[in-house]
């Protein structure tokens, strides 16, 4: 049986929390402080030792170099000696007994630490030697100290690396000095031979401390002389091996310091190497870190015991203070809950208490204001009189059950009020028992939730649901999809996806008002939630974007396919119907994207795209459409977006070019030309405007590259006008309608015809009839602007758009061009000869030039003679071709230019 538990006051506890948490925390800071501080005393020091020894190897290392130098500066004096004399005396011949045998001999006596010193003549032979009789006549032509002081002008000394000689295959390094005629030519070389048993009874007259080592190592890293001497293999000669040498040494640096494991005696140390100036001799000076270390370790331990002293006495004053805060709070608990007994009831929880068979005993005044029963109202009743209805039986067995066995239950309760209200409550039921384990009451805490369900519902709300419909939103959508593409794999039931979008919804937003707006999109949404499935997702994605998910539709691609087409039509058919909003009749159509949700190796973002590119499609062909997801759709679309990447580039790149077609009169001489542009790919090779023209248009690039094409255009025109024959050539070139749009087009014109210093009056800008469909004024004050700087206009393409006399009557135009897809059929359709006549006949009575478009045969060119028309382009004489070539072709098939 649980034992009654004696509450602590929050005050007293959370003080004694404070109190204890504060001393603990202030003993942790002192000990972590003085810590630190101990750190940092050890590692200065530590640091110390170190740069202290590095000193120490420093200063050895610059004693044993500046030995080092002396030692070679006094055998290269021998050498320097032994020069002059061969020049003096001449180069002995071979086995001669002459004065220089006798110096070599001299020289070898006064220098001690030179084995032997031989002159070798500029052959390569051997024709002296001081000590090695049996050398004399031996050929060093092919050694490479010979070659190098041979084969270089200005070499005079040298010192080489370690070389074994035969027969006795010892080391020894050789320093050697050039020879001179008197003209100055090679006469061959003076060379002393050093053992390297010189060096190292030199480096023991040096002696070394304890853990010291000294070394002379050769630039290929052969080992010269070491002390403390090692035992073979460790002799003169040997290979040393180590990576981290050979590292510093390909960083070609005079001096450097590394701690590393010796590769001779396998001791950890630190090491000081420097480069004996001008010679191939490396100083290697180092301490055993171990052996340099031992005091600092021996300081570091006593510190160490210091600190753990510390830290043991500081733990004994902290334990000993929170047991005196232990009996303190004790004892201020015992008096606190006299306090809290008596001031229960007057909580913000409504409190129940009921005697063991459950009667009820007392309640506060808080369970009165939420339930609205009195105290007098339930004394001596049972709770159940507060039963909302909403539990069943069991639910209240397993409530009681858990009271039973574990002494308490709390959790989420429905409740009625004295009203009749049903509100939601958070109840706590607790068992009390005396010390001999016998139950004598229950009491019971509540709190309204009411306003925090209602809260939490409206976050639920505003969270999944579209606030103006009512429907799902993007995020509670995505979660269905998540949670469909499972089932799919579970059941192998296939669904669909459906994105429906309204048709020119923006049109009734501009003209009737958002309000309009919204109350079109809630009764759609209502509309469409009635027809569906109750299993059905209907979501609104964007401003008039909806999307439908269909679980469960078949179990084949063909059959639920079949059935989403067929939902997709009662949608579209449902939306049509007429609404009334303010006395308006609105009628609006859908356009609805499909793909078939087949299979889980695909991720939501997959169907959703493949969706939305069915949408695409479906829109494109045209209102009120339905079209079908097919992968051959994604693909035309990635290469639709590279495409467009690449023209990005384009301009950057320089490969636009502007072609030019000919426009001759009926004595086929030339008058003009029409700019056409042309996109040089790297890859493709020449692009034609039929492809990136409507990319161009849809992308708003259109703009900055109609901008290159006239600068191209007036610079063309601006070099014809110094050229004879060319000088009356007008140029022609297409604006698009949102080129012509800008704010700021008729400036960027003239500021182009004054940069370049163009004839304005042989600039010709050819426009479409969909430029007047729209703020037609505005198009035809800003032709005005550009004819008074004297720019003619082209209408392009009469009569294949919203053809209108109208406007033809009132726009500043020059020129009105027939479409070719008329003119090519002028002599086989009556009805297209009948609007060629009808249009030059329409273009004489309003005094415009006319041209025709797509001329091909001379049988087409008569006939528009013949009803009027003078002034033509077309294949029958040139397509568009790059500048150079039509240049040529106005020289050498015009010669009338």
């Amino acid at each position: 049986m649980p034992q009654p538990v004696a509450p602590l006051t929050s005050d007293l506890a959370k003080k004694y929390r404070q109190q204890r948490r504060g001393a603990l925390t202030l003993y942790g800071v002192a000990l972590l402080l003085l810590l630190s501080i101990f750190a940092w005393i050890l590692y200065e020091q530590y640091r110390q030792e170190l740069q202290t020894l590095e000193t120490r190897n420093a200063a050895r290392a610059d004693v044993v170099v500046e030995w080092a130098k002396g030692v070679f500066a006094q055998s290269g004096q021998a050498l320097f000696s032994v020069a002059e004399l061969v020049q003096l005396e001449g180069m002995p011949t071979e086995g001669e007994s002459s004065a220089i045998q006798q110096a070599l001999r001299n020289r070898t006596r006064s220098v001690d630490w030179v084995d032997d010193i031989g002159v070798i003549d500029a052959e390569g032979i051997v024709q002296a030697s001081a000590r090695s009789a049996d050398s004399i006549g031996r050929d060093l032509s092919s050694s490479s100290f010979f070659q190098k002081f041979r084969d270089q002008d200005d070499r005079t000394e040298l010192v080489t690396p370690l070389y074994s000689t035969a027969p006795d295959e010892r080391y020894y390094l050789y320093q050697a000095r050039r020879l001179t005629r008197d003209n100055g030519e090679f006469d061959g070389i003076a060379v002393a031979r050093i053992s390297p048993a010189v060096f190292e009874r030199a480096l023991q007259r040096l002696g070394v401390s304890n853990g010291e080592s000294i070394a002379l190592v050769d630039g290929e890293l052969k080992l010269i002389a070491r002390l403390p001497s090692l035992e073979d293999p460790f002799t003169a000669g040997w290979q040393v091996d180590s990576p981290e040498t050979l590292a510093m040494l390909e960083r070609d640096v005079d001096k450097w310091s590394l701690r590393v494991t010796s590769p001779l005696d396998q001791r950890e140390r630190l090491f000081q190497m420097q480069w004996i100036e001008e010679l191939p001799l490396l100083v290697v000076v180092g301490e055993d870190v171990h052996l340099q270390l031992a005091n600092w370790r021996q300081r570091a331990g006593i510190l160490a015991g210091v600190m753990l002293l510390i830290a043991i006495l500081g733990a004994w004053g902290v334990r000993h203070y929170l047991n005196r805060l232990r009996f303190e709070h004790r004892l201020h608990q015992s008096e606190a809950e006299l306090r809290i007994s008596a001031t229960a009831f007057q909580t913000h929880l409504g409190m129940l208490i009921a005697d063991a068979n459950g009667h009820v005993l007392k309640v506060n005044n808080t369970f009165t204001r939420i339930t609205g029963y009195s105290e007098a109202e339930l004394v001596g009743k049972s709770p159940r009189m507060l039963n909302s209805g909403r539990h069943d039986a069991a639910f209240y067995r397993k409530l009681w059950q858990r009271v039973q066995v574990a002494g308490s239950w709390e959790g989420e309760i429905w409740s009625r009020r004295k009203n009749g209200d049903v509100f939601p409550e958070w109840l706590t039921i607790s068992a009390v028992y005396d010390p001999q384990g016998t139950l004598t009451h229950y009491v019971a805490t509540m709190s309204d939730i009411s306003e925090s369900k209602a809260a939490e519902q409206e976050i639920h709300q505003l969270a999944f649901y579209d606030p103006l419909t009512g429907l799902a939103n993007r995020r509670l959508f995505m979660d269905r999809m998540e949670a469909a593409l499972k089932d799919v794999n579970r059941h192998s039931r296939w669904g669909a996806l459906l994105f429906i979008d309204i048709d020119n919804f923006k049109q009734i937003n501009d003209t009737l008002g958002h309000y309009v707006g919204d109350q079109l999109l809630q009764h759609l949404a209502r509309l469409m939630g009635q027809m569906l499935r109750e299993t059905d997702t209907l979501a609104r994605l964007g401003s008039d974007e909806f999307a439908v998910l269909i679980e469960g539709l078949g179990k084949s691609r063909e059959h639920t396919a079949e059935l989403a087409e067929n939902i997709a039509q009662k949608l579209q058919d449902m939306i049509s119907q007429p609404m009334t909003v303010r006395d308006d009749c609105l009628s609006v159509t859908a356009s609805i994207g499909i793909t078939v949700v087949s299979d889980h190796t695909s991720t939501v973002d997959d169907y959703l795209q493949q969706a939305d590119m069915a949408l695409f499609q479906a829109k494109s062909s045209g209102r009120c459409a339905l079209s079908f997801f097919d992968p051959t759709m994604q693909a035309e679309l990635l290469a639709r977006v590279r495409l467009e990447n690449e023209l990005r580039q384009a301009l950057a790149n320089e490969e636009w070019q502007l072609y030019f077609q000919p426009q001759v009169d009926q004595d086929g001489r030339c008058i003009g030309v029409e700019g056409l542009l042309r996109w040089q790919h790297p890859e493709r090779g020449l692009v034609m405007p039929g492809v990136f023209i409507p990319l161009l248009e849809s992308t708003e690039l259109i703009n900055p590259v109609g901008d290159w094409v006239l600068e191209a255009a007036c610079q063309q025109l601006a070099q014809w006008a110094h050229q004879p024959g060319f000088a009356e050539l007008s140029v022609a070139v297409n604006v698009s309608p949102l080129q012509f749009r800008q704010v700021d087009f008729v400036n960027k014109v003239e500021s182009i015809l004054q940069r370049t210093g163009a004839p304005s009056h042989k600039l010709k800008l050819e426009v479409t009839e969909s430029l007047f469909v729209e703020e037609r004024d505005d198009a035809r004050e800003k032709m005005l602007q550009l004819k008074q700087q004297g720019v003619r206009f082209a209408l392009d393409d009469y009569g294949t758009g919203y053809s209108s006399l109208a406007y033809l009557a009132h726009l500043p135009l020059d020129q009105l061009k027939i479409d070719q897809s008329f003119v090519q059929q002028v002599i086989d359709s009556k009805a297209n000869a009948a609007i060629v006549e009808s249009t030059i006949a329409l273009a004489q009575s309003l005094s415009l030039e006319i041209v025709a478009e797509g001329v091909e045969r001379d049988d087409q060119q008569a006939w528009l003679l013949a009803h009027g028309c003078r002034a033509y382009q077309g294949f029958l004489y040139g397509k568009a071709m790059p500048l150079n070539v039509l240049e040529m072709w106005l020289r050498h098939e015009h010669l009338a230019l």
